[in-house]
């Protein structure tokens, strides 16, 4: 018979062993389902950024980049809006504002030497969805989300750089910073989203002529492979200003793709043209390849999952680019309602997210690499990793359940009807209101599709959802 100091040990140990913790379980027919298990993400993000110690309001842990801080408040605002879970909404408003900056332009004055304009850019999208959605602030002092956006398109026209390599964004806003040198996609790349986003959302034309400006210039760089080349439709790093830009960084993440993704999708939607059809289409074809693997059509719940294809399978990816495939996926989410893009595409999203479930636990913790179908403890869990399996889920729920829930922001102020396209310059008006990137390859973003002011606005998303 066991003695009761042995039972009693037994009793102890099982006692502080770790909880087993299952896998979230998602139907992807089922848009609840997907709903719950991203809500037990959001909770442990959010949990993530309000635990930290110190705590500063509107910035994630010291880990992380000032960018990456935007793609977390877009994550929130996304997950709001496809959900209808309004719990987060008012620590969203309360602590995205406290980034804003004295100039509402999202450089706060402790990040000013080293900011970069791809970290501003990011927080800019953020400003813009909430604007798409129809969130207003509630303190009537504050800028309006709209305003925001307009601000930091106006400072990237300011810095628009014709005098190297024939136009572009320096990746870097200040001389003195690492990077100054280098004009870079994700900068570009989120400034070409911006402008197509702000064209829809105010109807002014001049925001629709930046966005043909900065694609044109992508693709006359050479960042952007084109049809006479092997590569057509990937989106390259950056160039140097130090060689006039000949030499291409040929280094791809999927960050720096889906701005392209997000913005050719926009303006096909606005312009109709065969030519934004085609750039789309070529964005897009590049993205099923390379960053959900060769294999096409294989429905077996592993084939085709996401792949950070250019750090991923050597185990390299860097915490600024593990927030990449959010990203990716809130851009396809509003780039496959076109051209029947997600019947090509609903393997590689479903596969995904059914793989981003078996790599989180019921905790809400995920995993990186989802193609193991598990989560791995010993390889840990972040931000990005947590967002990328929030927006995979959204993703399909978009396409079951399609259209924003209305009512879970507050209504904006209609904006006069765009039915006759302005064609002063955004740059040239008088704006209403008075840690940065580690590399210039660390991520982007995407995201319209919500309940937009004005009537253009809403005739189009009618026509796409």
């Amino acid at each position: 018979m066991r003695s009761l100091l042995s039972i009693s040990s037994a009793v102890l140990a099982l006692s502080l062993a770790p909880a087993v913790l299952g896998q979230l379980k998602i139907d992807v027919d089922k848009p609840d389902t997907l709903k719950a298990a991203a809500k037990v993400v959001v909770k442990s993000l959010v949990d993530d950024y309000t635990s930290q110690k110190p705590f500063v309001a509107g910035i994630l842990p010291s880990e992380y980049s000032f960018f990456e801080s935007g793609v977390f408040f877009n994550t929130i605002l996304n997950y709001a809006a496809f959900t209808g879970d309004a719990t987060y909404n008012s620590l969203f408003e309360k602590d995205f504002f406290n980034q804003i900056g004295d100039n509402a332009n999202f450089i706060p004055s402790n990040k000013s030497a080293r900011i970069a304009n791809d970290d501003v850019g990011y927080w800019a999208l953020a400003a813009i969805s909430a604007a798409e959605f129809g969130a207003k602030p509630s303190d009537s002092s504050s800028p309006s989300y709209l305003t925001l956006a307009e601000n930091v398109f106006n400072d990237f026209v300011q810095r628009w750089d014709d005098k190297t390599c024939g136009g572009g964004l320096r990746w870097a806003v200040q001389a003195s910073s690492t990077g100054y040198d280098f004009k870079d996609t994700n900068s570009n790349g989120v400034f070409f989203e911006l402008a197509a986003r702000l064209g829809v959302q105010t109807g002014n034309k001049t925001y629709l002529d930046w966005a043909n400006k900065v694609y044109d210039w992508t693709v006359k760089v050479g960042l952007i492979g084109s049809l006479d080349t092997n590569n057509v439709g990937q989106v390259y790093a950056g160039a140097s200003v130090q060689d006039k830009c000949q030499q291409v960084d040929q280094s791809h993440y999927s960050a720096q793709q889906a701005n392209y993704i997000y913005g050719a999708a926009v303006m096909y939607a606005t312009i109709k043209s065969p030519t934004w059809r085609n750039r789309l289409n070529s964005l897009v074809q590049y993205t099923s390849v390379t960053y959900f693997g060769p294999q096409q059509y294989v429905d077996d719940g592993r084939s085709q999952v996401v792949t950070e294809a250019g750090c991923e399978y050597d185990n390299k990816c860097t915490t600024d680019q593990k927030a990449g495939k959010s990203i990716l996926f809130r851009s396809l989410a509003f780039a496959l309602v076109y051209d029947n893009m997600y019947s090509y595409f609903k393997v590689q999203i479903t596969n995904s997210a059914r793989a981003a479930a078996k790599s989180c636990n019921s905790a809400g913790d995920c995993g990186f690499d989802w193609s193991d179908l598990k989560y791995d403890a010993t390889a840990g869990t972040g931000v990005g990793e947590k967002m990328a399996a929030i927006e995979s889920f959204l993703a399909v729920v978009r396409h079951l359940d399609a259209k924003p829930v209305k009512g879970v922001f507050e209504a904006e102020e209609q904006t006069e009807s765009p039915s006759e396209i302005e064609t002063s310059s955004p740059a040239s008006q008088t704006s209403t209101a008075p840690e940065v990137s580690q590399t210039p390859n660390s991520g982007s973003r995407l995201a319209v599709g919500g309940v937009l002011g004005g009537a253009v606005i809403a005739s189009l998303l009618h026509m796409l959802l």
